[in-house]
């Protein structure tokens, strides 16, 4: 499942974000005790839209593991439960519970005995299964009706064992109203029609076992497209309107089933593979079994925004976990990694198969940046704990897995990772198997590996240098690991391989590190022109490498792998000025042949060249600006702002023509910038400019406060209102927020946002009350964070924290 992703491609408009984990702690994280074993769910459901009500019957079919069980419990939440029976119609008493529903059965039953359980019940799902409808605001908006299960959220609309150590077949009988279209696990059997009541009945069944949050449903009105890998059939549920940019966006599937099923060795698992596009998606995508839902603003993009975005990643990452999180899953949520690291390491394995081993180095590296971030700004936490951070079982734990790769070499590796599969397939697995299948493939024990990278928190911190000694034709190469060290983290033992480039030739060395300060000895015949430490960036670190200026020049001008070079850019930004380094930057900004590498020198160079744009660096930023790569332009567009150069600003007007919808929004920006008055008529007219994500329409409304405020306000309070653009209220609301503490815009606006039907809107409005309200919004605030089922409780609980700190400080009150 998609909670958090690094970004790779820079959006248009993202809205405020916090670090969170990925799920609330539910429970203890250990593995919950099972008095039975579920083998089959049969789910019949129809619906009352308007009413957002589910009408079901469950018959769960299970086997006792004690040899006397005269009591059944499932999880349930929120659930009017009509009618219980057993498999004959004899009916069986039964108490609710805050949680669940305990079924008494009448007699004892064993291990020997197979029990169907019918139960009958209504409900209106505040999690799990959400309806999507249109109302007065967005009277366009497509109706759907579609769940998401991860992590523990199906017992919201259907009877069942909720938790991921038990898996079961599954069958979905979902009766809609005719003109939509309904999907779920497995093979469609049915479809029957009942032309008396205008509905229609799709009876879905997933053969082959799998855990109960995998379970999913979506409905609503789609086109099929359909495609094959190989055996596997593909389906494809788009809107009717977006049939030709989605054939190309999932245009790749087949390919992908084909690489993932060489790397693992095992065949795609399940009846079909099908991806669905969900409005209002509360992740970006979800693995079910046989059936990917994937939020449709991030999947399907028309030519212009596929020049920004592409759905790529999400579509890999889904459609790896088909594996690695289906056919194999975790037991309890302290294992998530299992799943999502996996996937996480499985979606750049195909981008470089895709693009090539540049674009893989690049994404790794940004998913070891995005770890340190981590511990950095959350703290420092075990891969495997529970409540683990998002990004550590995300990019974390593929840095760990690609270590793992590294240490093993790739047929080690490959050999390991497919004898896991193969033998866990169809069944549900901890940390400890994944060691044992190694061991078992490998012959290594790597116990010392999980325990400082999954098990332990943190990550080495190597201080770097060297000397040449001419007599000995040697280097001696000082290691030292700096990180702070204590029962979570210690001395990092790793192999790193060390290349020492000389005018003549090179040389890689794998050396082994395995204590805190140690310097080894490398061959050199002469002196290097550059050592690189961890020659493809392949381990988890903090690296800090005492290099002369011109052995930085020349690691950005030719270092093989673009990590190297980005480092280099890294290091001269932060802690280098002068012309040569000026004149390195601008080199790598027009000739480097990695884009990422380009787009980054361009930043730089605004870092080291200081606030006079030098004519060569404005002429080395003009010509970016008609960089093939979108990013490159956008970059190279976003410093040539506040220039007062006439060229400068022609360059600007001629971006609003840019293919690239970023591009067109980062001149408006600049624009804003660079002619304060001149830019607000154009800003005015980009309002209603369409484009992705309304991206164009909110830059414009964002630069117009900072070019005229009250013209911003008073867009901005059109804006708001409900029925615009989800994206252009959030900029809306953002200007608005911005202008409180200046007393321009009173904090009382945002009250009438608080019964908002959209509550990431609602729960930013709450947000703003916390930091600007007053005293008489107190009592609203804690209505809302005392409904428990309302979506806004815990944002109300957080607001109410932050103004009981702010009234009492002005008061002088200590808490």
């Amino acid at each position: 499942m998609i909670v958090v992703r690094v970004l790779l491609l820079c959006c248009l408009c993202v809205p405020h974000a916090c670090a969170q984990e990925v799920f609330p702690v539910r429970d203890e994280g250990e593995a919950r005790d099972r008095l039975y074993d579920v083998l089959h769910y049969r789910i019949e459901v129809s619906f009352d839209e308007p009413k957002r009500m589910v009408l079901g019957k469950v018959t769960t079919t299970l086997v006792p593991f004690p040899a006397a069980l005269d009591s059944v419990e499932f999880d349930a939440e929120e659930m009017r439960i009509s009618r219980v029976s057993l498999a004959g119609g004899r009916l069986l008493p039964y108490e609710v519970k805050p949680r669940s529903v305990v079924i008494r059965l009448g007699r004892s039953y064993s291990y020997r005995d197979t029990l169907a359980i019918a139960i009958e019940y209504s409900c209106t799902p505040r999690k799990g299964l959400y309806f999507v409808l249109p109302d007065s605001g967005y009277p366009g908006l497509p109706a759907q009706i579609w769940t998401q299960g991860e992590d523990m959220d199906n017992h919201f609309w259907f009877p069942c064992y909720d938790f991921p150590n038990d898996r079961a077949t599954s069958e979905v009988l979902a009766t809609v109203r005719r003109g939509l279209t309904a999907v779920s696990n497995g093979t469609l059997l049915k479809v029957a029609e009942n032309r008396a009541n205008g509905t229609t009945t799709y009876h879905w069944k997933q053969s082959k076992p799998h855990v109960a949050y995998l379970i999913m449903l979506a409905i609503g009105e789609y086109a099929v497209l359909r495609d094959r890998a190989g055996r596997v059939p593909l389906e494809y549920y788009v809107y009717p309107n977006h049939v030709e940019d989605a054939k190309v966006c999932f245009e790749k599937t087949p390919d992908m089933i084909r690489f993932f099923a060489t790397a693992t060795g095992i065949a795609y698992p399940w009846e079909k593979y099908a991806q669905v596009l969900i409005r209002d998606f509360v992740v970006g995508g979800m693995e079910n079994t046989s059936v990917s839902s994937l939020a449709d603003e991030s999947t399907v993009f028309d030519v212009r925004a596929r020049l920004d975005h592409s759905p790529t990643s999400l579509i890999a990452h889904e459609l790896s976990h088909q594996w690695w999180g289906d056919l194999l899953t975790c037991k309890d949520w302290r294992h998530l990694w299992l799943n999502e690291s996996f996937a996480s390491y499985f979606d750049p394995l195909y981008h470089e198969h895709l693009l090539g081993r540049d674009h893989f180095d690049y994404t790794m590296y940004e998913a070891q940046r995005a770890g340190i971030n981590s511990d950095r700004t959350m703290g420092r936490k075990p891969i495997v704990s529970i409540g683990s951070y998002s990004t550590n079982v995300y990019p974390r734990g593929a840095s760990v897995l690609h270590m793992l790769r590294f240490l093993l070499g790739d047929d080690l590796f490959w050999r390991a990772i497919r004898h896991y599969a193969a033998k866990h397939q169809y069944a549900t697995v901890e940390t400890h198997d994944l060691e044992t299948a190694i061991e078992e493939a490998t012959g290594q024990n790597l116990y010392w590996f999980f325990d400082q990278w999954v098990y332990k928190a943190g990550y080495p911190v190597f201080a770097v240098s060297y000397t040449w000694n001419d007599s000995t034709g040697t280097v001696f190469l000082s290691v030292q690991q700096t990180q702070k060290m204590d029962s979570l983290t210690g001395v990092f033992r790793t192999p790193v391989d060390v290349e020492v480039i000389g005018t003549t030739g090179r040389a890689v060395h794998r050396v082994q590190i395995l204590n805190r300060d140690t310097v080894f000895v490398l061959p050199a015949p002469e002196r290097p022109r550059l050592v690189i430490f961890d020659r493809g960036n392949w381990i988890f670190k903090e690296l800090r490498f005492q290099k002369s200026d011109d052995e930085w020049r020349l690691q950005l001008a030719e270092a093989a792998n673009p990590v190297d070079r980005l480092r280099a850019i890294s290091e001269i930004a932060t802690n280098k000025n002068g012309d040569g380094f000026i004149q390195a930057l601008m080199t790598s900004a027009a000739r480097d042949p990695f884009p990422e590498v380009r787009r980054e020198a361009i930043n730089a160079l605004n870092m080291v060249a200081g606030d006079t744009l030098r004519k060569d660096v404005r002429a080395v930023y003009l010509a970016a600006a008609r960089d093939v790569s979108p990013a490159v332009r956008r970059a190279a567009v976003a410093q040539l702002a506040d220039s007062g150069n006439a060229e400068c600003a022609a360059a600007l007007r001629h971006a609003l023509a840019d293919s690239s919808y970023a591009v067109v929004a980062q001149a408006l920006r600049s624009l804003a910038e660079t002619d304060r008055q001149g830019s607000l008529r154009i800003l005015r007219a980009h309002l209603s400019v369409p484009s992705y994500r309304d991206g164009i329409a909110s830059a414009a409304l964002a630069a117009m406060a900072n070019v005229d405020s009250a013209a911003a306000i008073a867009e901005a309070r059109v804006h708001i209102r409900y029925g615009n653009p989800k994206s252009l209220r959030f900029t809306a609301l953002g200007i608005l927020r911005r202008f409180v503490p200046h007393g321009t815009v009173s904090a009382q606006l945002f009250e009438e946002l608080l019964e908002d039907a959209q509550v990431p809107i609602r729960n930013s409005a709450i947000g703003t009350l916390g930091e600007y309200g007053n005293a008489h919004v107190t009592a609203r605030l804690q209505a809302i964070a005392a409904d428990s089922t309302n979506p806004s409780a815990a944002a109300a609980k957080r607001s109410l924290e932050r103004l009981q700190q702010r009234m009492e400080a002005q008061s002088g009150t200590p808490r």
